[in-house]
């Protein structure tokens, strides 16, 4: 590639990877079990990594830049590279523009075709990608780019799947300058601002919602620094400082680290995918109440450390193997012992701590969700449907049907 156009693709690629879009460049022959990490693979689905690059590239035109979504709702930016001895194309990507529910992740695998057991691993990999509700940024980047590498508006831009032209403008927002402030009211707010987060830290860490709401409240009420001239990011940055606070509060008030890195980053892309002031503020509601429930039902203070990784286990894998066995291996404890231990400090058998961890999930899911029985079993460790609603009928007195009703 011409090495004028080299500074410019690197400045797009080294961007692109600071908003932690993944960026490849692809050559003829190329592996492409890179591009999904090889999640296909790992899900049991079919697919011809060998072949996919051959397939892409017949559908690539030069001077052209397109954008796609896989069957996982994975979108991709890709194009060729002008003036090069191969065919080189750039491929951007993953990156979703929804937030993956584990609603949305059932439902996709069963419409997949794919076991409800598959549901730890797709989400996980979820996890590790960026979301842009708004992704025009992204393409006002790679429209830029365009230019640099085609000339001005010489080059277009479709979407594979709706196969049409789009209209990218490159314009984008500069934040003005933060004016002038009193140092010594700033120095009076900072301090009042502090008090009340550590009111606020003190309550959530002991799961206290109402003082807790009572205490933001106030705290709302505080000026905090307007760092741009947009109401809606000045709240969303807001947002993203209350969360933080709200999950080392619960940190304190002993919630384990899973149960608070998996809470947080489900608020964060909340927050970022805000559309309203008024949803933000619903945000900060649910936040508290969330992180004070959290404080309430999987503080582990008064657990010795294996008994609250048990805990922790068992919430996190509802749909693996927990027999005793298992879980005493993943302790590194004998069975007996962890069984007398677990009984003596929570006042119950592991058996009816994980049933009714797996009843809970599966009635939260039969309400909230059109996901089949059969999946919802699946989902929380029961191989059986069948067995599924004889022990969910045991557990609350009627069908799992029936509590849809």
């Amino acid at each position: 590639m011409a090495n004028k156009y080299q500074q410019a693709l690197d400045f797009t690629l080294s961007m692109l990877r600071r908003l932690r879009l993944r960026t490849h460049l692809v050559h003829p022959g190329d592996p492409l079990t890179g591009i999904d990490d090889e999640l296909r693979k790992l899900l049991g689905s079919e697919f011809d990594y060998a072949d996919a690059y051959n397939i892409a590239v017949h559908r690539l035109h030069p001077r052209t830049i397109y954008k796609s979504f896989d069957q996982f709702m994975c979108h991709y930016i890709h194009f060729y590279l002008p003036d090069t001895k191969s065919e080189t194309a750039v491929v951007i990507g993953p990156y979703l523009t929804e937030e993956p529910t584990q609603e949305f992740c059932l439902e996709l695998l069963e419409e997949l075709g794919l076991p409800a057991t598959s549901y730890p691993q797709l989400i996980e990999y979820y996890s590790l990608l960026p979301v842009f509700h708004d992704p025009t940024p992204i393409f006002a980047l790679v429209s830029t780019l365009g230019e640099k590498l085609w000339g001005n508006k010489a080059f277009d831009v479709i979407d594979v799947y709706h196969e049409q032209q789009i209209d990218l403008s490159t314009d984008v927002s500069v934040a003005a300058p933060i004016e002038q402030e009193d140092i010594l009211l700033q120095m009076q707010q900072v301090e009042e601002r502090y008090t009340l987060e550590n009111e606020l830290m003190e309550t959530v860490s002991k799961g206290l919602t109402s003082q807790a709401e009572v205490v933001m409240y106030c705290l709302s009420r505080q000026s905090y620094r307007q760092r741009t001239h947009d109401p809606l990011r000045n709240m969303k940055n807001y947002c993203v400082i209350s969360n933080t606070i709200l999950r080392k509060a619960a940190q304190q008030g002993g919630v384990h680290p899973f149960h608070l890195d998996r809470t947080s980053g489900q608020f964060a892309r909340a927050i970022e995918g805000a559309p309203t002031l008024e949803k933000c503020g619903t945000l900060v509601r649910e936040m508290i109440r969330t992180y004070c429930n959290l404080v309430r039902t999987h503080a582990g203070n008064q657990y010795s450390s294996i008994v609250q990784r048990t805990l922790t286990y068992i919430d996190a894998n509802i749909s693996g193997d927990l027999s005793l066995p298992t879980l005493a291996d993943r302790m590194q404890v004998s069975p007996s012992y962890l069984s007398a231990l677990f009984r003596r400090e929570t006042g119950k058998t592991l058996t009816d701590r994980i049933s009714e961890v797996r009843m809970a999930t599966a009635l939260k899911l039969l309400k909230d969700t059109r996901l089949q029985v059969q999946t919802i079993a699946q989902m929380c460790g029961f191989a059986d449907s069948n067995y599924f609603g004889r022990q969910f009928k045991r557990y609350y007195g009627i069908t799992p049907l029936q509590s849809r009703k």
